[in-house]
Formats: structure tokens, sequence, C-alpha cells
């Protein structure tokens, strides 16, 4: 049996709770160190005061269009990679592997070439301040430079778990985010680069990710085995890549158009509210992080089981997915609601940045207090990508991002700037409700259950070879649904 054989087949035999716990946590502390060298960035950068806060915050409509870059291209791949291997493809999983670098590193020379040339006009457009514009165009023009490591590190990452390694990808994501957070008071501070110092330290760190991760995948250690012709262009793959990875795109870069065009309005409010809604942004990110990490975990199990028809196992691992990532949004929400003027306080390190803790602690209670509610969506839109079911993913990020900005200008004009937050608890609500009425809808016409007891045979792998002709029927109807 081959290596890739080996290591696949686990995600069809070994237990699931014990399946999902390994390939779930190296990506939950990941992700997390992630999501906390982006809040303590953000500390540390406080420290020169609020406007500098302000100036970082701009740049987050570029960043976010650079993760659904990144993230929908990794992600399916991911999947793509995970359903081949369940339905004994090799060969087609490498070359799936090798066409997402060959994505990668199209889309890192494009966004860096595109990021130095429309920067300054874009933070015009936005209406960045005269106070902050300078060190926003500063951050941006060196963290683009950076985007072809950071694409490359993205899409690493998730074809070395869907080869069943997660543990790497931890070491090396961890390992690149404490260079970054040690290296941020250095270029910061000590050398006085002030904001585009923080762009510095993540440069190097990153970069530090990339030697590393592409010094696996063309080694022997990996269970892959790639040649020159899988970096040859094949466009069946990349749309096959981006019918599952496409709507996690679209979705994350309409929250950049959305993003973008919620700091035009808010600009002219002034820096403290743009500094705010950075930090806001900041927490959403940290719970939401370690919830990605478990539906990347869960992802690859999904896709594989799903492929060889063992939907029994399908249903267990995305009960746990939705119960823990429940977990982690309840508890980050109950944190910034209890304990909103100390959460507050860890980004006002600054004397100078008088008022900013009065009003920044009330309006993250307010705006994070159906967070909770995060965590069972994302875990339920994994259930839609693990099966190859790429319109609802679509449906629900639209939707999501299609309800924010109006329900942004509807509170901010019809109750002022201190109300405008309580359009983030109204889109959370919506767009979970839609998300549980379609997914439960989807795994009722499937057999699929979160509730149902999974007998003890299929946890323990006992299924026939080859999926049954009601297994091939349903996989229709899924084509069907989705």
């Amino acid at each position: 049996m081959s290596r890739v054989s080996a290591r696949s087949q686990l995600m069809g035999t070994q237990p699931v709770g014990k399946l999902l716990w390994r390939f779930s946590l190296p990506g939950v502390i990941a992700m997390v160190v992630n999501a906390t060298y982006g809040i303590v960035d953000t500390i540390f950068v406080g420290g020169l005061g609020h406007n500098a806060i302000a100036a970082l915050t701009m740049v987050l409509p570029v960043q976010m269009l650079l993760t659904a870059l990144g993230s929908g291209t990794g992600v399916g791949a991911a999947s793509f990679i995970a359903r081949r291997l369940g339905e004994k493809k090799p060969d087609e999983a490498n070359a799936a592997v090798g066409q997402a670098m060959v994505l990668a590193v199209i889309l890192g020379i494009t966004t860096a070439v595109l990021g130095n040339i429309f920067g300054y006009p874009l933070f015009r457009l936005l209406g960045a301040s005269k106070a902050i514009i300078a060190d926003s165009v500063s951050y941006l023009s060196i963290i683009v430079l950076g985007t072809f490591f950071t694409f490359i590190n993205m899409t690493s990452a998730n074809v070395i778990r869907s080869e069943g390694r997660p543990l790497f990808p931890m070491i090396i994501m961890i390992t690149a985010a404490v260079i970054n957070v040690a290296l941020d008071p250095v270029f910061i501070y000590v050398l006085k680069m002030g904001v585009p110092g923080a762009a510095v330290a993540t440069l190097i760190g990153q970069s530090f990710a990339t030697i590393v991760f592409l010094g696996y995948l063309f080694s022997r250690r990996t269970s892959y085995k790639l040649k020159l012709s899988h970096f040859k262009p094949r466009l069946r793959i990349w749309a096959e890549i981006y019918k599952i990875g496409g709507p996690q795109m679209l979705m994350l870069a309409l929250g950049s158009v959305v993003n973008a065009v919620t700091l035009s309005v808010i600009s002219g409010l002034g820096e403290i509210i743009v500094a705010t809604y950075g930090v806001f942004w900041r927490i959403h990110q940290f719970g939401m992080m370690p919830c990605i990490g478990i539906s990347l975990g869960a992802l690859p199990i999904i896709g594989y089981n799903f492929g060889a028809g063992k939907y029994s196992r399908v249903g267990s691992t995305l009960k746990r997915t939705v119960l823990i990532s429940t977990a982690i949004t309840t508890i980050v929400s109950i944190i910034v609601i209890v304990f909103p003027y100390q959460v507050a306080g860890l980004f006002n390190m600054s004397s100078g940045s008088t008022g900013f803790i009065d009003y920044a602690a009330p309006a993250l209670r307010i705006a994070l207090f159906a967070y909770a509610l995060l965590g069972p969506q994302i875990a339920l839109s994994t259930y839609f990508q693990g099966t190859g079911q790429g319109l609802p993913t679509l449906v629900i990020g639209v939707l999501y991002q299609a309800l924010i900005l109006p329900a942004i200008l509807g509170f901010l004009y019809l109750f002022g700037s201190d109300k405008f937050w309580y359009s983030a608890p109204a889109v959370y609500l919506v767009t979970f409700a839609l998300t549980v009425i379609w997914a439960f809808a989807n795994m009722k016409k499937l057999g699929i259950s979160l509730f149902k007891k999974v007998k003890d045979a299929e946890d323990q792998g006992l299924f026939e070879a080859e999926p049954q002709p009601e297994i091939v029927k349903a996989k229709e109807t899924t084509r069907r649904i989705g």
C-alpha cells in the first residue's frame, strides 16, 4: 500500500472523534496563533495612538481580498484532493497540488503589482484622512510584496492537511507567527519604523514559512509525488478547484468590498470610530479563526468519507465540528459582553488616545452580542464544501455580505453613530437561520443526521469497498440540490 493510501484511508477507518481531534487541533492552534499575532500587531501599533490603529484598519479591505484569493484556492484544492484520495485516484491528487501552486504564484505576482500601483488612490477613495493615509500606504506597499509568500503558505498548508499530516503546517504557522510577534517591537519601536515596521515583521515571518513549506513539498518526506507535468496549467483542475473554493473566495471578496464601503462611510466620523471598527474586526477574527481551523480539519474527513459513501461518518464529523465551533464563539462573546472596558483597554497603550476606551467598550459589547451564532454557521458551511456543493456556500455568503451594508447604513442614519454597531448581531442572526435551514434540509435528503447515534461498526470503518447504487444515487441528488 502506498504512503498516500495508508494515510488517506485513516480518514475512513479511524474513530471520528480521535480523527477530528488529530486533524483539527493543529489547525486550531495555528489559527489561534495567527489570530493572536493579528491582535498583538494591533496592540503594539496601538502604542503609537488610535490613529495608528485607524491606519491599519484602512488596509483591512485589501487584506480581506488577499485572504479571499488564498483561502478560496487552498480550500478548493483541499476538497478536490481529499475526494480524489477517497476515490483512490492519487495521480489526480498530485496534479491538483501542482496546479494549486501555479495558481498561488500567479495570484501573488498579480496582487503585488496592483497593490503598489493603486494603493494611494484606493485609500483616498476610502476617505482616509491626512493623519493616517501615509501610514496606510506604507503598510500596504510592504504587505503586498509578501502576497506571494502568503498564497504559497495558505495553499501548502491545505494540501499537506489533505494528505493526512495536519501537525506539520501547524508547527510552521506557529513558528512564523512567533517570528512576527518577536520582530514587531524591534521594527516598530527599536528601529523607529512605526506602522510600516509591523508589515516588515509580517513579511519576514511569512517568507520563513514559504521556504519550509516548499522544501517539504519537493522533498521525499511528502507522500505527494510531484512531477514537472503536474505544474503545466490544466484548466479542468482549475475549474474543479474554484467550483468549491470559488464561492468562499467570492464571499470573502464581497466582504472586502463591504468593508471598503463601510470604511468610506465611517471614516468621516473620526479616527476613534475607525480604530474601534478595526479592534472589532480583530476580535471577530480571533474567534472566527479557530472555527475555521476546526473546519479545515473536518473538511478532508468529510470529503473523503463522502467520496467513499460513508455518510454516517460525515454526520458524526459535522456534529463535533458544530459543537466545538459554537463553544469557541460563545466564549469570545461572553468575554466581550462581561469585560468590554478591559478588552478595549488592551488596545489603548498610548496616553494620547483620549476617549477611545469610553467609545470602544460599549460599541464592542453591542457588536459582539450575537457573535456566538457565527461558530455553527462556519461549521455547517464546511458540510457543503466537503460534499462538493458550491451553490449553498455561495448563496449564504452573498446574502451575508448583502445584508451588512444596508444594516450598517440603516442603523447609522436612523439611530446615529453609537447605534450602527447593532447591525452586526442582526446580520449574524439572519445568516445563521438560513444556514441551519438549508443544511438540515440537505442532510435530510441524504440521510445524514447530527443527532442519530453512529453505529460502532461504522466508526470502526467496516464498510464495503465500493459505494452501493443508493450511494451513487444520493450523490446525484446532492448535485441537483447544490
